[in-house]
Protein backbone atom coordinates (compact mmCIF):
# COMPACT_ATOMS: atom_id res chain seq x y z
CA UNK A 1 0.00 0.00 0.00
CA UNK A 2 0.99 3.23 -0.43
CA UNK A 3 -0.24 6.86 -0.32
CA UNK A 4 -0.13 9.48 -3.08
CA UNK A 5 -0.43 13.60 -2.28
CA UNK A 6 -1.14 16.36 -4.04
CA UNK A 7 -1.20 16.15 -8.13
CA UNK A 8 0.81 13.12 -8.68
CA UNK A 9 -1.55 10.74 -10.62
CA UNK A 10 -1.97 6.87 -10.53
CA UNK A 11 -3.62 5.11 -13.52
CA UNK A 12 -5.64 1.54 -14.05
CA UNK A 13 -5.99 0.24 -17.09
CA UNK A 14 -8.91 -2.48 -17.70
CA UNK A 15 -9.19 -5.67 -19.46
CA UNK A 16 -6.61 -6.04 -22.83
CA UNK A 17 -7.26 -9.48 -23.66
CA UNK A 18 -4.31 -10.21 -26.31
CA UNK A 19 -5.22 -6.45 -28.03
CA UNK A 20 -2.02 -4.78 -28.26
CA UNK A 21 -2.11 -2.21 -30.67
CA UNK A 22 -4.57 0.20 -28.26
CA UNK A 23 -2.61 -1.22 -25.38
CA UNK A 24 0.31 0.75 -27.09
CA UNK A 25 -1.82 3.92 -28.36
CA UNK A 26 -2.96 4.12 -24.79
CA UNK A 27 0.36 3.88 -23.42
CA UNK A 28 1.04 6.59 -25.80
CA UNK A 29 -2.13 9.04 -24.54
CA UNK A 30 -1.07 8.52 -21.24
CA UNK A 31 2.08 9.66 -21.88
CA UNK A 32 0.94 12.33 -23.93
CA UNK A 33 -1.24 13.51 -20.81
CA UNK A 34 1.95 13.60 -18.21
CA UNK A 35 3.97 15.83 -20.99
CA UNK A 36 1.30 18.00 -21.38
CA UNK A 37 0.22 18.68 -17.31
CA UNK A 38 4.68 18.84 -17.36
CA UNK A 39 4.72 15.64 -14.68
CA UNK A 40 6.23 12.62 -14.56
CA UNK A 41 4.10 9.13 -15.18
CA UNK A 42 4.76 7.51 -11.35
CA UNK A 43 2.60 4.68 -12.21
CA UNK A 44 -0.27 2.12 -13.68
CA UNK A 45 -2.00 -0.43 -11.93
CA UNK A 46 -3.56 -3.51 -14.95
CA UNK A 47 -6.82 -4.75 -13.57
CA UNK A 48 -5.43 -8.59 -15.12
CA UNK A 49 -6.64 -10.14 -17.70
CA UNK A 50 -3.71 -9.40 -20.12
CA UNK A 51 -4.24 -12.91 -22.14
CA UNK A 52 -7.07 -14.85 -24.44
CA UNK A 53 -9.27 -13.97 -26.92
CA UNK A 54 -6.80 -11.10 -28.93
CA UNK A 55 -4.13 -12.35 -31.21
CA UNK A 56 -0.73 -11.14 -29.15
CA UNK A 57 -1.48 -12.07 -25.81
CA UNK A 58 2.36 -13.06 -25.53
CA UNK A 59 3.28 -9.72 -27.31
CA UNK A 60 1.14 -7.56 -24.33
CA UNK A 61 3.05 -9.73 -21.85
CA UNK A 62 6.13 -8.85 -23.25
CA UNK A 63 5.40 -5.03 -23.79
CA UNK A 64 4.05 -4.83 -20.05
CA UNK A 65 7.13 -6.04 -18.85
CA UNK A 66 9.32 -3.59 -20.54
CA UNK A 67 7.58 -0.18 -19.77
CA UNK A 68 9.69 1.93 -18.33
CA UNK A 69 7.77 3.08 -15.06
CA UNK A 70 6.52 1.48 -11.73
CA UNK A 71 3.70 -0.80 -11.99
CA UNK A 72 1.57 -2.60 -9.68
CA UNK A 73 0.15 -6.44 -11.99
CA UNK A 74 -3.23 -7.85 -10.72
CA UNK A 75 -4.10 -11.26 -11.97
CA UNK A 76 -7.23 -12.18 -13.70
CA UNK A 77 -9.40 -14.92 -14.19
CA UNK A 78 -8.13 -15.66 -17.71
CA UNK A 79 -4.28 -15.14 -16.02
CA UNK A 80 -5.30 -17.77 -13.42
CA UNK A 81 -6.93 -20.33 -16.28
CA UNK A 82 -3.50 -20.52 -17.91
CA UNK A 83 -2.08 -21.37 -14.44
CA UNK A 84 -4.83 -24.04 -13.84
CA UNK A 85 -4.27 -25.35 -17.40
CA UNK A 86 -0.19 -25.04 -16.50
CA UNK A 87 -0.30 -26.90 -13.28
CA UNK A 88 -3.18 -29.25 -14.14
CA UNK A 89 -5.36 -28.12 -11.22
CA UNK A 90 -8.03 -29.51 -9.40
CA UNK A 91 -11.03 -27.84 -11.29
CA UNK A 92 -9.14 -28.94 -14.92
CA UNK A 93 -9.13 -32.80 -13.55
CA UNK A 94 -12.27 -32.00 -12.66
CA UNK A 95 -14.07 -30.51 -15.36
CA UNK A 96 -11.28 -30.94 -18.12
CA UNK A 97 -9.67 -28.01 -20.52
CA UNK A 98 -11.57 -24.81 -19.45
CA UNK A 99 -9.29 -22.81 -20.79
CA UNK A 100 -10.12 -23.17 -24.18
CA UNK A 101 -13.25 -24.48 -23.79
CA UNK A 102 -14.95 -20.46 -24.60
CA UNK A 103 -11.96 -18.61 -22.80
CA UNK A 104 -9.69 -17.58 -25.59
CA UNK A 105 -7.19 -19.79 -24.37
CA UNK A 106 -6.45 -21.09 -27.87
CA UNK A 107 -5.07 -17.86 -29.18
CA UNK A 108 -2.96 -17.34 -26.16
CA UNK A 109 -1.34 -20.53 -26.82
CA UNK A 110 -0.65 -19.80 -30.42
CA UNK A 111 0.73 -16.13 -29.66
CA UNK A 112 3.32 -17.80 -26.97
CA UNK A 113 4.18 -21.17 -29.51
CA UNK A 114 2.71 -19.99 -33.04
CA UNK A 115 4.42 -23.86 -34.09
CA UNK A 116 1.39 -25.46 -32.20
CA UNK A 117 -1.41 -23.78 -34.70
CA UNK A 118 -4.28 -25.16 -31.93
CA UNK A 119 -8.02 -25.20 -33.41
CA UNK A 120 -10.41 -22.95 -31.64
CA UNK A 121 -12.29 -26.24 -31.23
CA UNK A 122 -9.44 -28.23 -29.66
CA UNK A 123 -8.92 -29.05 -26.26
CA UNK A 124 -6.79 -31.63 -25.94
CA UNK A 125 -3.07 -29.76 -26.51
CA UNK A 126 -0.75 -30.25 -23.16
CA UNK A 127 1.34 -28.20 -20.71
CA UNK A 128 3.65 -30.26 -22.61
CA UNK A 129 3.10 -28.57 -25.77
CA UNK A 130 2.75 -25.15 -24.72
CA UNK A 131 5.76 -25.51 -23.55
CA UNK A 132 5.31 -21.66 -21.94
CA UNK A 133 9.38 -20.03 -20.97
CA UNK A 134 9.71 -20.05 -17.45
CA UNK A 135 10.01 -16.13 -17.31
CA UNK A 136 6.47 -16.57 -18.58
CA UNK A 137 5.54 -19.09 -15.47
CA UNK A 138 6.97 -16.47 -13.34
CA UNK A 139 5.55 -13.30 -14.87
CA UNK A 140 2.08 -15.50 -14.03
CA UNK A 141 2.82 -16.58 -10.48
CA UNK A 142 4.19 -13.24 -9.29
CA UNK A 143 0.63 -11.51 -10.36
CA UNK A 144 -1.22 -9.86 -7.13
CA UNK A 145 -4.59 -10.34 -6.04
CA UNK A 146 -5.56 -6.78 -5.30
CA UNK A 147 -3.54 -3.51 -4.79
CA UNK A 148 -4.06 -0.78 -2.37
CA UNK A 149 -3.43 3.09 -2.85
CA UNK A 150 -4.62 6.25 -0.04
CA UNK A 151 -4.86 9.04 -2.20
CA UNK A 152 -5.27 12.16 -0.36
CA UNK A 153 -8.15 11.01 2.15
CA UNK A 154 -9.42 8.11 0.51
CA UNK A 155 -8.50 4.62 -0.12
CA UNK A 156 -9.09 2.87 -3.41
CA UNK A 157 -8.33 -0.94 -3.82
CA UNK A 158 -7.45 -2.21 -7.34
CA UNK A 159 -8.76 -5.50 -8.46
CA UNK A 160 -9.78 -7.69 -11.31
CA UNK A 161 -13.57 -8.20 -10.50
CA UNK A 162 -15.64 -8.11 -7.31
CA UNK A 163 -15.20 -9.43 -3.60
CA UNK A 164 -17.14 -12.23 -2.38
CA UNK A 165 -19.71 -10.43 -0.07
CA UNK A 166 -19.89 -13.23 2.06
CA UNK A 167 -16.81 -12.44 3.59
CA UNK A 168 -14.56 -9.81 4.86
CA UNK A 169 -12.94 -7.72 2.30
CA UNK A 170 -9.63 -7.78 4.37
CA UNK A 171 -9.51 -11.32 4.22
CA UNK A 172 -9.72 -11.62 0.59
CA UNK A 173 -6.90 -8.77 0.52
CA UNK A 174 -4.86 -10.71 2.37
CA UNK A 175 -4.11 -13.67 -0.71
CA UNK A 176 -1.48 -13.38 -2.36
CA UNK A 177 -0.96 -15.18 -5.16
CA UNK A 178 -2.11 -18.13 -7.25
CA UNK A 179 -1.10 -20.81 -4.43
CA UNK A 180 -2.70 -18.81 -1.25
CA UNK A 181 -6.14 -17.88 -3.53
CA UNK A 182 -6.54 -21.72 -4.50
CA UNK A 183 -5.86 -23.05 -1.13
CA UNK A 184 -8.39 -19.95 0.32
CA UNK A 185 -10.89 -21.42 -1.59
CA UNK A 186 -10.79 -24.74 -1.05
CA UNK A 187 -10.74 -24.85 2.13
CA UNK A 188 -13.84 -22.23 2.55
CA UNK A 189 -15.55 -24.34 -0.66
CA UNK A 190 -15.76 -21.30 -2.10
CA UNK A 191 -16.92 -21.76 -5.99
CA UNK A 192 -14.05 -20.06 -8.52
CA UNK A 193 -17.04 -17.59 -9.55
CA UNK A 194 -17.24 -16.17 -6.52
CA UNK A 195 -14.26 -15.18 -5.94
CA UNK A 196 -12.97 -11.63 -6.40
CA UNK A 197 -11.25 -12.55 -9.75
CA UNK A 198 -14.30 -14.18 -11.14
CA UNK A 199 -17.28 -12.10 -9.05
CA UNK A 200 -20.16 -10.32 -10.97
CA UNK A 201 -22.79 -10.41 -8.16
CA UNK A 202 -24.20 -6.64 -8.07
CA UNK A 203 -23.28 -4.98 -5.18
CA UNK A 204 -25.71 -3.02 -3.03
CA UNK A 205 -23.20 -1.75 -0.08
CA UNK A 206 -19.18 -0.41 0.28
CA UNK A 207 -16.93 -2.89 0.47
CA UNK A 208 -15.31 -1.48 4.23
CA UNK A 209 -14.42 2.21 3.52
CA UNK A 210 -12.57 1.15 0.06
CA UNK A 211 -13.81 2.45 -3.42
CA UNK A 212 -12.94 -0.52 -5.77
CA UNK A 213 -11.38 0.29 -9.35
CA UNK A 214 -12.39 -2.98 -11.08
CA UNK A 215 -12.40 -5.03 -14.78
CA UNK A 216 -13.94 -7.87 -15.45
CA UNK A 217 -17.33 -7.06 -16.37
CA UNK A 218 -17.67 -5.58 -19.65
CA UNK A 219 -19.33 -2.35 -20.41
CA UNK A 220 -21.05 -3.08 -23.06
CA UNK A 221 -22.70 -5.38 -22.32
CA UNK A 222 -23.59 -4.85 -18.70
CA UNK A 223 -27.28 -4.46 -19.43
CA UNK A 224 -26.77 -8.02 -20.08
CA UNK A 225 -25.70 -8.95 -16.34
CA UNK A 226 -27.55 -6.50 -14.11
CA UNK A 227 -31.08 -5.29 -14.09
CA UNK A 228 -30.44 -2.08 -12.31
CA UNK A 229 -27.54 0.04 -14.10
CA UNK A 230 -29.30 3.87 -13.04
CA UNK A 231 -29.57 5.65 -16.54
CA UNK A 232 -26.25 3.91 -17.61
CA UNK A 233 -25.83 3.69 -21.36
CA UNK A 234 -24.03 0.55 -22.36
CA UNK A 235 -23.20 2.12 -25.77
CA UNK A 236 -21.08 5.22 -24.26
CA UNK A 237 -17.98 3.04 -23.38
CA UNK A 238 -17.50 5.36 -20.46
CA UNK A 239 -16.45 3.27 -16.94
CA UNK A 240 -19.53 2.70 -15.05
CA UNK A 241 -19.79 4.01 -11.34
CA UNK A 242 -21.51 2.33 -9.23
CA UNK A 243 -23.47 4.08 -6.47
CA UNK A 244 -25.32 3.19 -3.22
CA UNK A 245 -28.68 3.89 -3.19
CA UNK A 246 -30.50 5.87 -0.32
CA UNK A 247 -33.89 6.02 0.23
CA UNK A 248 -34.49 9.76 0.34
CA UNK A 249 -32.48 10.05 -2.58
CA UNK A 250 -33.00 9.72 -6.25
CA UNK A 251 -30.98 7.30 -8.41
CA UNK A 252 -27.31 8.28 -9.66
CA UNK A 253 -27.63 10.09 -13.37
CA UNK A 254 -24.87 10.38 -15.66
CA UNK A 255 -24.78 12.85 -18.42
CA UNK A 256 -21.76 13.86 -21.03
CA UNK A 257 -21.03 17.55 -21.55
CA UNK A 258 -19.18 17.43 -25.33
CA UNK A 259 -18.20 21.02 -25.18
CA UNK A 260 -16.57 20.47 -21.79
CA UNK A 261 -15.33 17.11 -22.42
CA UNK A 262 -17.10 16.35 -19.03
CA UNK A 263 -18.79 13.33 -18.02
CA UNK A 264 -21.08 14.41 -15.44
CA UNK A 265 -22.70 12.63 -12.38
CA UNK A 266 -24.89 13.41 -9.39
CA UNK A 267 -23.53 10.50 -7.45
CA UNK A 268 -21.25 12.26 -4.18
CA UNK A 269 -17.89 10.28 -4.32
CA UNK A 270 -18.84 8.96 -1.04
CA UNK A 271 -21.63 6.99 -2.19
CA UNK A 272 -19.36 5.74 -4.61
CA UNK A 273 -18.95 1.81 -4.69
CA UNK A 274 -16.78 0.72 -7.53
CA UNK A 275 -15.68 1.76 -10.79
CA UNK A 276 -16.02 -0.63 -13.59
CA UNK A 277 -13.33 0.78 -16.71
CA UNK A 278 -13.33 -2.71 -18.89
CA UNK A 279 -15.00 -1.13 -21.44
CA UNK A 280 -15.03 -3.79 -24.17
CA UNK A 281 -11.85 -3.45 -25.93
CA UNK A 282 -11.57 -7.00 -27.09
CA UNK A 283 -15.35 -7.13 -28.40
CA UNK A 284 -14.15 -3.80 -30.66
CA UNK A 285 -15.17 -1.17 -28.15
CA UNK A 286 -12.33 1.24 -25.96
CA UNK A 287 -9.97 0.32 -23.88
CA UNK A 288 -9.64 3.04 -21.16
CA UNK A 289 -7.30 4.16 -18.31
CA UNK A 290 -8.71 5.78 -15.21
CA UNK A 291 -6.48 8.53 -13.26
CA UNK A 292 -6.69 9.50 -9.94
CA UNK A 293 -5.13 12.22 -8.40
CA UNK A 294 -5.14 13.79 -4.45
CA UNK A 295 -5.72 17.43 -6.69
CA UNK A 296 -8.57 15.60 -9.09
CA UNK A 297 -10.52 14.59 -5.60
CA UNK A 298 -10.42 17.80 -4.01
CA UNK A 299 -12.12 18.76 -7.48
CA UNK A 300 -14.56 16.15 -6.98
CA UNK A 301 -13.06 14.49 -10.03
CA UNK A 302 -11.04 11.92 -12.12
CA UNK A 303 -9.12 11.94 -15.52
CA UNK A 304 -10.37 9.25 -18.23
CA UNK A 305 -7.99 8.71 -21.31
CA UNK A 306 -9.51 5.70 -23.54
CA UNK A 307 -9.00 4.58 -27.35
CA UNK A 308 -11.20 3.16 -29.41
CA UNK A 309 -10.90 -0.77 -30.95
CA UNK A 310 -13.24 -0.65 -34.00
CA UNK A 311 -13.48 3.31 -35.08
CA UNK A 312 -10.42 3.97 -37.23
CA UNK A 313 -7.36 5.59 -36.89
CA UNK A 314 -8.22 9.05 -37.77
CA UNK A 315 -7.40 11.91 -34.77
CA UNK A 316 -10.86 12.51 -34.26
CA UNK A 317 -12.20 9.01 -33.92
CA UNK A 318 -9.57 6.85 -32.18
CA UNK A 319 -8.73 8.55 -28.90
CA UNK A 320 -11.19 10.59 -25.92
CA UNK A 321 -10.11 12.21 -22.94
CA UNK A 322 -12.06 13.75 -20.32
CA UNK A 323 -13.21 13.93 -16.95
CA UNK A 324 -15.76 12.51 -14.85
CA UNK A 325 -17.11 15.11 -12.15
CA UNK A 326 -18.90 13.60 -9.50
CA UNK A 327 -21.22 16.14 -7.10
CA UNK A 328 -19.47 18.51 -4.96
CA UNK A 329 -21.50 18.16 -2.33
CA UNK A 330 -18.94 15.78 -0.25
CA UNK A 331 -16.93 19.08 0.21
Amino acid sequence: MSTIKGGIMIWAIGDIHGMLDPLTRLISKITWYHTKIEQDLEKIIFLGDYIDHGPSSKQVIDYITELPFEKELIMGNHEDLLLQFVKQADLFQRFGNVWFRGNGGQRTANSFNPGLNVDEEREDTTPEELNLDDKYIDFFNNLKLSHVETIGSRKFVFVHALFNQNFSVSEQMALKGYDDFHEWRTKNMVWIEDTLIWDRTHPKDHFDDYIVIHGHIPTPRLNEIWSDIDDYDPASEFPFIKVKHHPDKNKASFKYNSLQYTHLTTADLDDVIAINVDTGSVYGHSLTAIGISEEDLENNEMTVLKVHGGKGYRKSYDFDSFNIRFSSKIY
